[in-house]
């Protein structure tokens, strides 16, 4: 097993903190309150984004509690991963019927940290930058945390999560936590229409 730097510790911290998000969505918040918190709280995220890449003051001091966590392309002029989580999770809970948006925003949330820390820690088999142990560990743990989602069969939660795990194997330019949860939440509203 290979050792986990502290920063990616910390940023999977984060992401697994987010399962609150959609439990609290799925069990106590309804659709609307739900986009009008998360577009509230995601505005908010993407201020204090602006004042970290442009504002000496906020910069230093996002530095000093968090420049650790940060990867190296979101220290120059590019949001962080914790923004584009927000934001994909907005842009799921408001398109997408709730069942869909909870499963899509857990394989976020739960899969996307599980397949870095097993691929970091046991990952052999390597594509591209990641690996296939990691992206295995991803589509099992998506599984795994929306079995008890209702109104989803199981064959649509499968198709989603491995379009879920290709997308953080595959994602590009563009931030995995970004496009998960609504690309994912899409191929499962397809496919069950």
């Amino acid at each position: 097993m290979r050792d986990i730097p502290k920063g990616e510790r910390g940023r999977k911290t984060i992401h697994y903190l987010t399962i609150f998000i959609p439990v609290i969505y799925y069990f106590w918040v309804e659709k609307i309150p739900a986009v009008i918190i998360l577009a509230i709280v995601t505005a908010l995220m993407i201020i204090a984004e602006l004042l970290r890449l442009y504002v000496p003051f906020f910069r230093n001091f996002y530095n000093r509690f968090f420049g650790y966590m940060t990867r190296e392309h979101e220290h120059n002029n590019h949001i962080t991963g914790a923004t584009n989580i927000l934001i994909g999770l907005l842009i799921a809970v408001s398109l997408f019927p709730k069942e869909i948006a909870v499963a899509s925003m857990l394989f976020l949330s739960a899969g996307d940290p599980t397949a870095c820390l097993i691929g970091m820690s046991f990952g052999r088999v390597k594509i591209g930058t990641k690996t296939l142990e990691g992206t295995l560990a991803f589509i099992t743990i998506s599984l795994l945390v929306t079995w008890w989602i209702p109104n989803v069969p199981f064959w649509v939660k499968a198709i989603g999560a491995v379009t879920a795990g290709g997308l953080e194997l595959f994602h590009g330019k563009l931030d995995d936590n970004l496009l998960i949860p609504p690309l994912s939440a899409l191929i499962m509203y397809l496919l069950v229409l």
